[in-house]
């Protein structure tokens, strides 16, 4: 278990790199949905529809999404080990 451990702490690491990547792209495409920066065209459907996928991949591979649930897993799975060690 520690191993796996080790590995989710790694790979949040790096997630939360691509999260931070993730959400300077989200602002700059709400600013073009809201302002129509840099092309002067506000308003297009298909910028506030990146935009909310965008948030939700950010949020997904923040700290709070895909690792926490992993570490949640892993919890489960050593209590599970335990409780089966204990028979």
């Amino acid at each position: 278990m520690a191993i796996f451990t080790f590995l989710v702490e790694r790979v949040a690491v790096l997630l939360n790199i691509v999260s931070g990547i993730l959400f300077l792209g989200e602002v700059v495409t709400f600013i073009q949905y809201f302002f129509g920066w840099p092309y002067g065209v506000a308003g297009q459907s298909h910028n506030l529809v990146t935009a909310i996928t965008v948030t939700i991949l950010a949020f997904l591979l923040s700290p709070y999404g895909l690792p926490t649930a992993m570490a949640w897993i892993l919890a489960k799975l050593d209590i599970l080990n335990d409780s089966i060690k204990a028979i």
